[in-house]
């Protein structure tokens, strides 16, 4: 197997998405460094415990990667969190914090990059979700983060194209991840049957989901290619059901979406 000797930064790299990617590529010869506000630690790579929403130290792991490498090739923006229930009850400072979490920091960690990646041509990837172009009932904060997210990498494009940088933002669908359990929870308990049945069929597709591994291996293959998409659905169904969106009236997509989680 043809290595690939690229200097990979990625966030959120203590589980699912994140450390299937960075074992992936580890596996076929990049050398990977990880941010995370975690205590993570892997001998196969080097981590960084940091808030990504800090810039200043932000900015101080990217010159000491560059320090250390001479380059940094691809930035992966993977760091984010789920909260869930009806938006009614939704805690202000957990509403903060996902946008924090989930679009700002991605914003932050992208412009520490931006200076290395006109230098190397490289990439800049972005993990959105389904969820972005398909609202969810009870999920609306984190739908509204993964839309910002997705618009942010394509006007992020507009701009840093010219450099040789480019820019791709992944939809993974339903996976099976820790990021299930992990998912933060503000139901209004015996009060709202609604929230908690639509959180409940949420939770089963996700635990009969693909396997992280087909975002890793999407992402591989973005990186070795010379004009990566913008946008990459993963799998066959969430591709048709992005291309319903952009054909069938937004009526009957939030009615569609409604009868399925509620």
């Amino acid at each position: 197997m043809k290595k690939l000797d690229k200097v990979v930064v990625i966030t959120g790299i203590s589980g699912g998405i994140g450390q299937r990617t960075a074992e992936y590529l580890y596996q076929r010869g990049c050398r990977i460094y990880g941010i995370m506000r975690s205590d993570f630690q892997n001998e196969k790579y080097f981590c960084y415990k940091a808030d990504v929403n800090d810039h200043k130290r932000i900015e101080e792991i990217f010159e000491d990667i560059y320090q250390k490498e001479k380059r940094i090739d691809v930035l992966i923006n993977n760091a984010g969190f789920g909260i869930a229930g009806a938006i009614e009850n939704a805690p202000k400072d957990k509403v903060y914090q996902i946008i924090d979490t989930n679009l700002a920091s991605a914003i932050t960690v992208t412009q520490a990059s931006i200076k290395y990646l006109k230098e190397s041509r490289g990439n800049i990837i972005t993990i959105s979700s389904l969820g972005g172009v398909i609202p969810l009932p009870y999920q609306a904060c984190y739908s509204a983060t993964k839309a910002g997210i997705e618009i942010f990498s394509r006007a992020l494009d507009g701009e840093v194209k010219r450099y040789g940088i480019k820019t791709t933002v992944i939809l993974p669908g339903d996976l099976k991840t820790g990021f299930t359990n992990s998912r933060q929870k503000y139901l209004d308990r015996g009060k709202s049957v609604y929230e908690e049945r639509s959180i409940r069929k949420m939770e089963n597709f996700e635990n009969k989901g693909k396997d992280p591994i087909v975002v890793s291996k999407a992402i591989f293959k973005i990186i070795k290619q010379k004009r990566p998409p913008l946008r990459k659905t993963i799998g066959f169904g969430n591709k048709i059901l992005v291309f319903a969106t952009r054909i069938l009236p937004t009526r009957l997509i939030n009615y569609l979406v409604r009868n399925i989680y509620c």
